[in-house]
């Protein structure tokens, strides 16, 4: 399946609709910011650097630079799944997807001596959804079974009420718990939540709806980053300066996927992929390449058996205050990214030989064909 698909794109000449690339582009994008943010944080390199040092400063601005990887996601999601229609055959061959990387890994660590077996691993690996292995495929999936309801709900409201909608949910979600700086009641990572996955859904379904002018989003992008970075390097000088004499909780206040910054940096770096016209064939190729094969990327290089011997091998630590870092750094990026991309591609190559996708279209064909049947024995429509 196509995760996160994209919109489509005007009509050609032929009559055909042409796949939106941009979009597709963003998706490659932020996979490539996911393994950046992961070699400075599960690599330990920004934990070993201190506000003296240079590199502490270039660091965490790249870092807020990548930190609208998640949102940009769910962005895309929004912006093409509110006027969709959901399948149930997408939502268990993304659920089978994750199962196969996560117990499929294991199964070949184990048959190379490099983990243990046990009943109890056995059966985390292969339940990697209700378990939050991956916190991400988890929450996505939630925000799936979640989107027809949602999709009801804005399809029946109007211009002011969708913006209303979408005004209460980043002023409770968003702006009022950077100010009071509460934690969401459906907290699961780095201040992301259930709830951050609806605001940005309901989000981008209105700028679906009701394009944006446009205007200079890169440079509001790389601008609101440059403030999310400079709060966390002012909040982590005065957390030096006072000997650590308040919680170092305060030192993420704007370092968070929901926080103020971070959303509308999402937004704008989001609006510029939407409107980037990508022309050329051989561009686009690679583009429709490897943007399905993101999720694929993402779940083979955080499996929890794979990421410490990665970052351990590598030791990114090492070079934390060398120039050499920045030389590091993309070579490691793209070489993750070109490994597992050719991983997630021969997977997809053994599902398909295996007719995996056709079992799971016909189950889940069966499955609402049963559903309907109790649905109109149980609730008869009305005389």
């Amino acid at each position: 399946m196509n995760f996160l698909s994209t919109s489509k794109g005007a009509p050609l000449s032929g009559g055909k609709k042409e796949r939106a690339a941009g979009p597709d582009l963003l998706r490659i994008v932020c996979m490539l910011m996911i393994l950046t943010s992961h070699f400075f944080v599960h690599g330990k390199v920004l934990g070993s650097l201190a506000p003296r040092d240079v590199n502490f400063h270039i660091g965490w601005f790249i870092e807020a630079c990548c930190y609208v990887m998640v949102n940009c996601f769910v962005l895309i999601t929004g912006y093409s799944q509110a006027q969709s229609k959901v399948k149930l055959s997408k939502f268990f061959l993304l659920w089978g997807q994750v199962v196969a990387i996560s117990g499929g890994i294991w199964l070949a660590l184990w048959a190379l001596g490099k983990v243990e077996f046990s009943w109890s691993a056995l059966y985390t690996v292969f339940t990697p959804i209700t378990g939050t292995r991956y916190w991400f495929a988890t929450a996505y999936l939630f925000l799936y079974a979640l989107s027809p309801l949602i999709n009801f709900g804005l399809d029946r409201a109007d211009q002011k009420q969708h913006l209303c909608a979408c005004a209460a949910l980043w002023g409770l979600f968003v702006v009022w718990r950077n100010l009071t700086y509460w934690l969401d009641f459906a907290n699961l990572h780095g201040g992301y939540s259930y709830t951050s996955f609806v605001v940005l859904y309901v989000t981008a379904a209105y700028l679906r709806k009701y394009p944006p002018k446009k205007r200079r989003w890169l440079a509001w992008y790389f601008l609101l980053s440059a403030v999310t970075a400079l709060s966390r390097i002012l909040m982590t000088v005065l957390y030096y300066h006072k000997n650590g004499s308040f919680d170092s909780s305060y030192l993420k206040m704007f370092m968070q996927y929901n926080s103020i910054t971070v959303e509308l940096a999402s937004v704008c770096l989001f609006l510029f992929f939407v409107n980037l016209n990508i022309k050329g064939r051989v561009p686009r190729a690679l583009i429709g390449f490897f943007a399905p094969l993101t999720f694929g990327v993402y779940l083979i290089h955080e499996h929890r058996d794979l990421r410490d011997p990665i970052w351990n091998t590598l030791k990114p630590w090492e070079y934390a205050r060398s120039p050499k870092l920045f030389w590091m750094l993309p070579a490691t990026v793209v070489s993750l990214f070109l490994i597992c991309a050719l991983l997630e591609y021969v997977r997809r190559l053994l599902s398909r030989l295996f007719r995996i996708p056709k079992l799971f279209g016909a189950a889940s064909d069966k499955l609402c064909s049963v559903f309907r049947r109790l649905m109109q024995r149980f609730l008869p429509p009305e005389e």
